[in-house]
């Protein structure tokens, strides 16, 4: 009876990591094209939000990449290099987003209406919710920090895309194209609190 529930709490860990891997290689080939579309309208309508968008959507695949490895028996990738890894990549969103916010406010830099960036942020927030809270799930089940550290990267671009929909929304409904780079320095103390639990 015993070697019977081993072998069966075996197969659950076993099966619990196979769905963690196809869902973080889904993540990667969502983030890829969702980061070129918001890279690509964040250039054309100089939004801050939006290009912000698309560096979390580059960053979130460089933690996919090293979750992954992590999970591997490389031993380059432990658990504790990946996670910090992973911290350090909050640490360039925050560069970014204080640079080029703090240039669009004192410069009078204004981004330019974008529907496709609201549709974006939509759609985003529809697909990032439920994958970021299944990844967290499986991560707590294995009890592996690298696994919820990449599924917090993931929350971290919904939380993200809401602030794209007020940002990027009422600059497109009502022309307050101050809330673009406002709507990105409001992420900044949520991400160095994660990047401080996480380093």
């Amino acid at each position: 009876m015993r070697i019977y529930s081993l072998y069966f709490y075996t197969y659950l860990m076993v099966d619990s990591i196979k769905k963690t891997n196809r869902l973080i290689v889904f993540t990667i080939a969502y983030n890829l094209a969702e980061g070129i579309f918001a890279i690509f309208f964040g250039i054309e309508e100089n939004s801050t939000t939006l290009l912000s968008f698309g560096l979390d959507s580059f960053i979130e695949i460089f933690a996919s990449s090293v979750a992954l490895l992590g999970l591997s028996k490389l031993e380059i990738f432990s658990e504790e290099r990946a996670e910090k890894l992973i911290a350090y990549s909050f640490l360039i969103l925050i560069a970014f987003i204080v640079f080029k916010s703090s240039y669009d406010l004192t410069n009078v830099n204004k981004p330019d209406p974008s529907f496709y960036g609201v549709i974006l942020a939509v759609v985003s927030i529809l697909i990032e919710g439920p994958l970021g809270y299944k990844k967290l799930k499986l991560g707590r089940e294995l009890n592996n920090s690298v696994i919820i550290a990449e599924a917090k990267e993931t929350l971290f671009c919904l939380n993200l895309s809401i602030l794209v929909m007020l940002g990027v929304g009422l600059n497109f409904l009502f022309g307050l194209w101050y809330f673009d780079p406002i709507a990105a320095i409001f992420m900044i103390p949520w991400l160095y609190k994660e990047y401080k639990e996480h380093r």
